[in-house]
């Protein structure tokens, strides 16, 4: 490959029209990324959130590395595609020079460490490679050297922390285009460049070595391919969860806020406490960070919850001391079912529940409200044939808003049809509570007219009978319940997921 070809390859990096192998290469990136970020997410939602913030300590403006260094690609990108067609050298070191800044950069490897870790359902590290820094001490002098581990020796870490993830995919990427005997040779000047060759003179294992311009050309193509995809993936993310819920409850009546900023997306976090304080960190791109009432341990993050009687004395979510009341949510995704996690006195809000009213069904739906602040009821639906048309049904009642939410979620292997579906409270008093009920029921009816066996439930009550599916008879004519530990029947509140065996809580067709 000449010099003139590998310029057009580089180039073509920065059309979008361009249809090449380096397309290719960023798709294939930008979907291992999206693998590698989702799962992250899933396993632990706070780490996760730690790990895209970069929590740290506090700083001021233009202290943040990871700006200047995109801020830098993007001036160099922009310069190689200003150069005219006499310029075949300079454009191959300026993208050398680009490959080379780019595999610098710190902030990817920590962030795709900590994905890593996080995906194991590990703590978030500010600092995952401080076990490879090396300290040189001297008796001439106070303060011990510290030498930084090298990009290198992150990726080796890297590369370990996929093994035992599964992850091997993200080493396989990293082998298809860091080099360095290439990146030492040119940030070392001992290098250079003939129409067919890159020429390494003395750093390469056997003294001088010699690589194909067609081999640099796709080390180069596979690079940018790679830093494209994590910061097209990163920027994504954080516009998108900036655009998503705001606030969100979590299990010890604490309410998270994400905050936000038109132009650059998540910039940081808000914890609410229902004693009136909080806990927050905010990074902004040119303003540095801030953060109040939290520590970095060597490993995770803590919390200072502040005055310890009225926080563990609280009776519900509040935000900025004020009661927190969001109308339209629900406990689970569509087409889960969870446990309720609770990690209060859960035995408090059954002992409410009951007194609030004598309706045994009111109850669970009671207890569900107090448990998770969300102001509606959950059931569930199993049925031979499709009860509408298309996967989702929303019915207005009394001229309000859409009450009723019913979504198909599944159509089993045996031809049932499985639907998850919600009634969205307005308020949480027994009276509006056994309305709703009523106005379930009615729906069930209508469901009928096409299926008469179909069968449906609450998700969440304090009393029940077992199913056919939990009994299993005995030779004396007795019979034996059987609990399950991956059946949110059985289990209807727990202190953390994390004490069940694993499982992904859809909904199967025996829990109905």
């Amino acid at each position: 490959m000449s010099i003139s070809d590998l310029i057009t390859w580089i180039k073509n990096f920065f059309k979008k029209e361009d249809k090449t192998a380096l397309q290719l290469y960023t798709k294939e990136y930008l979907e291992y990324f999206d693998h590698l970020f989702n799962r992250a997410a899933n396993a632990n939602g706070f780490n996760y959130l730690y790990t895209i913030l970069r929590v740290e300590g506090m700083t001021s403006g233009h202290w943040d590395a990871f700006v200047e260094a995109e801020d830098t690609a993007m001036d160099f990108s922009k310069l190689l595609r200003k150069m005219g067609k006499n310029e075949e050298k300079r454009k191959i070191r300026m993208a050398l020079f680009l490959y080379c800044h780019s595999t610098e950069m710190s902030v990817p490897y920590e962030v795709i460490a900590n994905l890593l870790r996080v995906s194991m359902d590990q703590e978030y590290k500010m600092y995952p490679f401080a076990h490879l820094i090396r300290v040189e001490k001297s008796k001439n002098n106070f303060f011990a050297k510290r030498h930084l581990p090298y990009p290198k020796q992150k990726i080796k870490y890297i590369k370990e922390l996929a093994a035992t993830a599964g992850e091997e995919k993200i080493g396989e990427i990293f082998d298809s285009f860091f080099r360095n005997d290439v990146r030492n040779a040119f940030y070392h000047s001992d290098y250079t460049i003939t129409d067919d060759e890159f020429r390494i003179i003395q750093g390469a294992e056997l003294g001088q070595e010699v690589i194909s311009l067609e081999e640099i050309s796709e080390i180069l193509a596979r690079c940018f391919a790679f830093y494209s995809a994590f910061f097209i993936t990163y920027n994504r993310i954080r516009k998108g969860l900036a655009e998503g819920q705001r606030y969100q409850r979590m299990p010890n009546y604490e309410v998270l806020e994400l905050l936000s900023d038109k132009d650059e997306g998540l910039t940081g976090f808000k914890i609410h406490f229902p004693n009136g304080g909080h806990a927050m960190f905010e990074r902004k791109k040119y303003e540095g960070t801030k953060g109040v009432n939290f520590m970095i341990e060597e490993e995770g993050i803590s919390l200072h919850v502040g005055e310890l009687s009225s926080y563990n004395n609280a009776t519900g979510w509040f935000v900025e001391g004020k009661p927190f009341v969001q109308l339209g949510t629900r406990y689970n995704r569509v087409g889960h079912w969870y446990p309720i996690v609770f990690r209060r006195n859960s035995q408090s809000l059954q002992t409410k529940a009951h007194q609030t009213t004598t309706d045994k069904v009111v109850q669970g739906c009671l207890f569900y409200i107090y448990a998770t602040g969300h102001m509606a009821v959950e059931f569930v639906i199993k049925s031979k044939s499709a009860l509408f048309e298309g996967d989702i049904l929303s019915l207005p009642l009394s001229g309000k808003k859409k009450n009723i939410t019913v979504h198909k979620v599944a159509e089993t292997p045996s031809g049932k049809f499985i639907y998850d579906a919600t009634f969205h409270l307005d308020e949480s008093d027994p009276a509006t509570v056994r309305a709703a009920l009523d106005e379930i029921e009615k729906l069930i009816a209508e469901f009928k007219i096409k299926d008469g066996n179909l069968r449906w439930r609450l998700k969440y009550q304090l009393y029940g009978s077992p199913s056919d599916n939990d009994v299993e008879p005995n030779a004396d004519g007795s019979f034996t319940i059987v609990l399950n530990m991956d059946d949110p029947r059985h289990t209807m509140v727990a202190s953390d997921l994390t004490m069940f065996p694993k499982s992904d809580w859809k909904i199967k067709e025996e829990w109905i």
